[in-house]
């Protein structure tokens, strides 16, 4: 169990942890024992120590909200946000909150001042799922409220994507289809594809059907992306993987297979633009 604060350079990202544990409780979350980051750590304290790892690490990009949901308690992930854009880089959030009203407003702020330093935020909306979410994400926003989310914070100017991951395989391909319909009617920017992650003691997929489970490509790998690399077990069907990209593309939208794409993305998709 991670106890301590890591951060690593990878893709010229670092991750930095929110550092409480998300209460949205959805069955395939990773972050509920702090294997990917400190359970329990002062916000200070993870700005002190990025910032004395900045200054010997050189990276672009800060990604926020690995280990939890920094808008579980939004104070807190403004807070954090307004003192990371201070460092000068790039930033990408993950969350499935409701973003509407003096939290919009905030981040709105936050997005201009990084805007006159010539960095960029982006958000990351993460969808796994839509009619099945009562089931799967009972206590999160639900698909709906997250695509109020996405059209919110492109009304405001703040560069969106949908994060479909994991993909599930337990979720048909309708059901993707249909949240990819409703991403792209609330203008989201495009979608990034993920695989699902769980352990050797199957936490985080034991609501999946043994038999849909075992039919899933694995693989026992560290997780690279976390400085604590854990040995999970990956599960990805790359096949569907691209079925779900070709239906993304054929809907008229862009299709990325890595966070860590995202800022490139969105910057060479303001030069076309």
């Amino acid at each position: 169990m991670a106890k301590t604060i890591q951060f690593k350079v990878e893709k010229d990202r670092v991750l930095v942890p929110v550092g409480e544990a998300c209460s949205f409780g959805c069955k395939y979350c990773y972050t509920r024992g702090g294997e990917v980051g400190p359970p329990k750590v002062k916000r200070e304290e993870i700005l002190h120590e990025l910032k004395k790892f900045s200054q010997e690490a050189k990276f672009g990009l800060i990604q926020f909200g690995y280990d939890g949901d920094p808008f579980v308690r939004p104070e807190r992930g403004i807070w954090m946000l307004q003192e990371l854009a201070k460092l000068g880089k790039h930033i990408t959030f993950s969350t499935k909150a409701l973003i509407d009203g003096s939290l919009l407003e905030q981040l709105s702020t936050i997005q201009q001042e990084m805007a006159s330093q010539k960095t960029v935020m982006v958000a990351l909306i993460s969808v796994s799922c839509w009619e099945s979410a009562h089931r799967i994400e009972p206590h999160t926003p639900t698909p709906s409220e997250r695509m109020m989310t996405v059209s919110n914070l492109k009304k405001v100017g703040i560069p969106t994507l949908i994060a479909l991951r994991p993909l599930l395989p337990n979720i048909a391909d309708e059901e993707y289809e249909h949240v990819i319909d409703e991403g792209i009617r609330a203008s989201t920017d495009g979608f990034i594809l993920g695989p699902l992650y769980g352990d050797v003691k199957r936490r985080f997929v034991r609501f999946i059907p043994t038999d849909m489970l075992e039919k899933t490509p694995s693989v026992i790998e560290s997780v690279s992306w976390s400085a604590h690399e854990p040995t999970w077990i990956r599960y990805e069907n790359t096949s569907r993987s691209q079925r779900m990209a070709q239906m993304i593309r054929a809907k008229r939208s862009q299709v990325l297979l890595s966070s860590a794409d995202v800022i490139e993305f969105v910057q060479r998709r303001k030069v076309l633009v």
